[in-house]
């Protein structure tokens, strides 16, 4: 079962030659939910239809491209399903995950269960990138690379997008080509680029003021409203504490948009390393300038300030640090 965090209403060989399908879903959800949304995956802001439920039963007749793939929400339960529109009659199941209807709706509906299974995103991500290999040229392959493509690494990511398969015609595969684009402004091996904001007393510095200084600096893209962001802090902190000595420095630049949660954050979490804002909240210069679309974030420079390694988390920061510093 996939449950959401938070809800916005907000292929074959031929695969670009797709033609029109009409289909009819069958599916099951909560027998309390009064109604559930219906809409295209890869543009569920617009054109979500409303589908009544009785019972836990309910029917839609829709038609898309065929290939395309559809998205379900039961939003009084927190319940997502997704289906690919390339048969007459297809049911789903928001509750166990089950899809059937066709080869490709099977084959996506083991996906999303084993997803949903993976105990790490590591763990997810070995998986997608193994399903993806045995199935680009179909859907399956394009609804993975979409739902993996803010946990893959930029080699990741540049080795699949560069690396042929009908699947990269869907349109959900747009994102993934987008964040690419992103990511090369922060891509290993380029120098860091400067941005200027203030601290936590309203004077202004350069980043340049501390990378490239001949230390190791992580620059943390953050937010105090950010959960996973401070999820990760205790992580973060403990390295910076293990590593200052060696000269291991951290910058923050934070993605807030109020002054005092900021510092109060800073301040309640011990967060004892550089900090700075513009406090322009996604219209940040840390923004434009390194292309975050997701935060955390964070890149590791070198001590001449070149970049060597993106959006180290977890175990992943602490091994990389152990590297350099060989304890």
């Amino acid at each position: 079962m996939k449950k959401l965090i938070a809800i916005a209403i907000l292929v074959m060989a031929a695969l670009p030659n797709w033609a029109q399908v009409k289909f009819t879903l069958k599916g099951t959800t909560n027998a309390a939910t009064q109604h559930v949304y219906m809409g295209n995956y890869a543009d569920r802001r617009h054109s979500v239809d409303t589908i009544a439920v009785a019972n836990g039963q309910f029917t839609a007749k829709g038609e898309a491209q065929e290939n395309d793939i559809m998205i379900v929400i039961d939003q009084e339960n927190r319940l997502m399903g997704v289906f690919i529109a390339d048969a007459p009659e297809i049911t789903l199941n928001l509750i166990t995950d089950e899809i059937t209807g066709s080869k490709q709706n099977e084959q996506l509906s083991q996906a999303v269960k084993q997803l949903g299974q993976a105990q790490s995103a590591d763990e997810a991500v070995d998986y997608g990138l193994k399903v993806i290999e045995q199935n680009k040229d179909n859907a399956v392959a394009a609804y993975l690379l979409s739902e993996l493509q803010y946990s893959l690494s930029y080699d990741q990511l540049n080795q699949l997008l560069n690396g042929g398969g009908a699947y990269l015609q869907h349109p959900l595969a747009q994102g993934a080509k987008q964040m690419l684009e992103a990511l090369k402004l922060r891509a290993p091996g380029t120098m860091f680029k400067d941005v200027e904001e203030n601290d936590t007393l309203g004077v202004s510095h350069k980043l340049s003021e501390y990378v490239g200084k001949g230390n190791y600096v992580l620059v943390d893209f953050w937010a105090s409203w950010c959960g996973p962001c401070m999820a990760e802090m205790p992580n973060l902190k403990a390295n910076y504490e293990k590593y200052k000595s060696k000269g291991f420095n951290v910058v923050g630049l934070s993605f807030d948009r109020a002054e005092e949660p900021w510092k109060k954050a800073i301040r309640e979490k011990g967060l004892n390393w550089i900090h700075l804002s513009d406090l322009k909240f996604w219209n940040t210069v840390a923004a434009s300038t390194y292309g975050i679309r997701s935060i955390p974030s964070s890149i590791l420079c070198d001590p001449t300030g070149k970049i060597i390694d993106l959006d180290l988390r977890g175990k992943k920061l602490g091994d990389k640090l152990k590297e350099i510093y060989g304890e």
